[in-house]
């Protein structure tokens, strides 16, 4: 992923039409983490040196080559954007430059700072990706790692009301899967879009991944009765009535994944279209050929 991410825009765009996926741009902008998340953080992506942040002018330049390319959409992602010291200008020269519908990854609580929604509608944002583990605060938050759930709802809530579309996803861990229904449902109600479930990566200096993450057998037996629901990142035998569908950062996060098949695949018919199961899956695969 970090080979794509840190491509020319031009050199991206052959990329994507050799995945067919949408006509974007995507830009990393690394900056320090807000959620202090057990799968994730750690002192790089909590408190970044300095020199791992992106510089200006790496942002500038590569936002420069889009005058004679033409691109529409572009994605924003990276440790929270939203707080890169570049982020306003960033996308005032996006829209400069011809950027006219922007995705930002992000936790959502700079959005629910006053006026903040409205400044990124006018700006260009029209969706935002973010993060939310359940429709309960003490969940949420105590996968966060922080007290973060209500702010987070605001900043999601205000963008909406702005006229941006909330693209909310989350991952499958073993702890909130009982709960991962009703956040299907209350994301629907509240943001009218589809929730999109994700698998965890694997750190192991972080937390314990076997413990922490269902097996695919498992999470296919739990998604059966779910719906309102859309995948990202699972080889296509999980959950087959559910579609594959998620903000377009996220699609290209898992994009960037090492996948390999088992022994199973090779008589499912799937296999072609299938993108595989993550590496760190592999030694507890069980798969379902079709």
């Amino acid at each position: 992923m970090l080979g794509f991410l840190s491509a020319s825009l031009a050199e991206q765009l052959t990329t994507l039409s050799t995945w067919q996926l949408p006509r974007a741009g995507v830009l990393l902008m690394m900056n320090a983490c807000e959620n202090r998340c057990f799968f994730c953080a750690n002192p790089g992506v909590t408190n970044p040196p300095p020199e791992m942040l992106t510089r200006w002018a790496k942002i500038a330049a590569w936002l420069g080559e889009n005058p004679s390319l033409g691109v529409r959409r572009l994605c924003l992602v990276g440790t929270e954007p939203a707080r890169h010291p570049d982020f306003d200008r960033t996308l005032a020269l996006g829209r400069e430059v011809g950027f006219g519908e922007v995705e930002v990854m992000t936790s959502g609580l700079r959005l629910a700072e006053r006026g903040e929604a409205r400044r990124w509608a006018d700006a260009g944002v029209s969706t935002v990706a973010a993060p939310l583990y359940a429709a309960e605060p003490a969940l949420h938050d105590a996968i966060v790692g922080r007290s973060a759930f209500e702010a987070t709802l605001a900043g999601l809530d205000a963008a909406r009301d702005a006229g941006i579309e909330v693209r909310v996803h989350t991952l499958a861990l073993t702890r909130t899967l009982p709960a991962l229904a009703a956040l299907a449902r209350w994301v629907r109600d509240r943001f009218g879009t589809r929730l999109s479930l994700a698998p965890v990566r694997p750190k192991e200096a972080l937390f314990a991944f076997e413990q922490e993450s269902p097996s695919l057998a498992s999470l296919d037996t739990a998604l059966a009765p779910i719906a309102d629901l859309g995948l990202v990142g699972f080889p296509s035998c999980i959950a087959r009535h559910l579609p594959r569908d998620s903000a377009l950062s996220m699609t290209l996060y898992f994009k960037g994944q090492a996948t390999s098949f088992v022994e199973a695949c090779a008589t499912c018919a799937d296999r072609p279209a299938c993108p595989g199961i993550v590496n760190a899956e592999l030694p507890r695969a069980r798969v379902r050929p079709r």
